[in-house]
């Protein structure tokens, strides 16, 4: 497929901005040239090359490599543990062996572009199965609603394991546009904010947690005039956040996606970047969106073919995706994602979104990082419970106590309470809910100052 190939771009655009690294720009042809250079690429997950691609030369060259041969990737994330790889590369090879043919689809090993793995955040990660069609289609949509300029630049900050990370290197192949590597791998404010200024990035893609901490690195900071859109998605990100981030000049632009739909799915339209409303936005085009029951479905040419080793795949007889998120469409069309399906707290017979008592408690001063989750109680059920990280000097939870009340019903209140110094993420840079509850569970949990049964 010439319009995910580099030795196609190169011929197309020789002299145009393909790669920065360390301040350094390479053009198509000579970026063509290194990947042409790459020793063979064999299989060894099926029909899949593993790869544990990473923020550096040589990981875009072998991912750019598996494309232009039309080798599958197994992309390992740089975080698995040795006995998480080793698992995830058996499971994948004995899956593929005996695989279905995904949600119909009848497509073999050729069409396959990636296997990447679910990040999860609530339930083990999966393995889906993306194909090359799918990831244009993907990128097509992108396109359409941001348009591309012949400055642009997109920065890339998080690791090319992840579905959002892979997805910026597609869009930039098939737009024939240049990518920012990120100058450390773990994401550095002070750091991104002088690559915003030093490489003249136009488009940048973040998790709310990153764009906090862009904003709380230095109060004087604003962004250089080159930026022209900041996507933020990955997780919700709270009105108070959007609201500073408009404030200090960023043109934001709230996004929603997933691994099974090779990222975005959909965003507030460019035209309304920096404005904060409701809601996350309108489906991208050749999307659809519905809810049914309250739950999220979506259908389109970016799903994924479907998870390796899953008997029952996540498809409804007429081939939407039933994904794991609540939510509703409004009058306007904009989807806003009410929390997980599967992450609901029942405390007292009334349902509480983890999510959405998270947001309530970013919106307090002094609050840098919560996590909400449900510990069984014999009178309600379960109680609602929050781990949370303070900035220095630590805000005096009883004084915050009649501001969350007054954002959250009662049975959304989390009566108890663990301060850990940091919290734990997924592979993409998200507080991973799941191993916060665990680890403050044995931390152990205290009532929050000033609340009541």
């Amino acid at each position: 497929m010439s319009a995910l190939s580099i030795v196609a771009a190169a011929a197309e655009a020789p002299d145009a901005d393909a790669l920065c690294v360390a301040g350094d720009v390479l053009c198509f042809a000579e970026l063509a040239e290194r990947v042409e250079a790459m020793p063979q690429l064999s299989p060894t997950a099926g029909p899949c090359v593993v790869l544990t691609p990473r923020l550096d030369l040589e990981s875009v060259c072998a991912v750019l490599a598996c494309l232009e041969r039309g080798l599958p990737m197994l992309l390992v994330h740089p975080r698995f543990t040795a006995p998480e790889r080793e698992r995830a590369l058996t499971e994948v090879t004995k899956a593929w062996a005996g695989r279905p043919a995904f949600g119909g689809s009848g497509r073999d090993a050729s069409s396959t572009l990636a296997v990447v793995f679910t990040s999860g955040t609530s339930a083990a990660p999966r393995a889906a199965v993306l194909s090359r069609g799918a990831f244009q289609a993907a990128a097509q949509a992108s396109a359409a609603n941001l348009s591309w300029e012949a400055r642009d630049r997109w920065l890339l900050s998080m690791p090319p394991a992840h579905v959002g990370g892979l997805s910026i290197l597609i869009r930039c192949l098939f737009a024939r546009r240049a990518v920012v590597l990120a100058d450390s791998e773990r994401f550095d404010p002070a750091g991104c904010a002088r690559q915003l200024e030093r490489d003249g990035v136009t488009l940048l893609s973040l998790v709310p947690t990153m764009l906090r901490r862009l904003l709380d690195h230095d109060a004087g900071w604003s962004p250089p005039a080159s930026l022209r859109a900041v996507l933020v998605g990955g997780a919700a990100s709270s009105e108070e956040l959007r609201v500073r981030a408009v404030e200090r000049g960023l043109p934001i632009l709230t996004t929603y996606g997933m691994t099974e739909t090779c990222a975005q799915l959909a965003t507030q339209s460019y035209a309304s970047r920096g404005r904060v409303r409701e809601g996350v936005g309108p489906a991208l085009p050749g999307v659809r969106l519905r809810t049914r029951a309250g739950r999220i479905e979506v259908s389109g040419p970016s799903l994924m073919d479907g998870y390796l080793g899953v008997s029952a795949q996540p498809f409804t007889e007429d081939g939407w995706l039933r994904t794991g998120d609540l939510g509703r469409i409004d009058g306007e069309g904009w989807l806003h994602v009410e929390g997980r399906a599967d992450d609901v707290i029942i405390s007292g017979g009334e349902n509480v979104s983890p999510r959405e008592v998270e947001q309530a408690l970013l919106a307090l001063p002094g609050v840098r990082a919560a996590a909400v989750f449900g510990r069984a109680d014999e009178r309600w059920g379960e109680r609602v419970c929050a781990a949370l990280v303070l900035a220095a000097p630590q805000p005096d939870l009883g004084s915050l106590w009649p501001l969350l009340r007054d954002k959250l019903a009662a049975h959304k209140l989390p009566r108890h309470v663990v301060v850990p110094d940091a919290l734990p993420s997924t592979a993409k840079g998200d507080v991973d809910r799941s191993r916060s509850a665990r680890l403050a569970t044995e931390a152990g949990l205290e009532p929050w100052p000033s609340s009541s049964p």
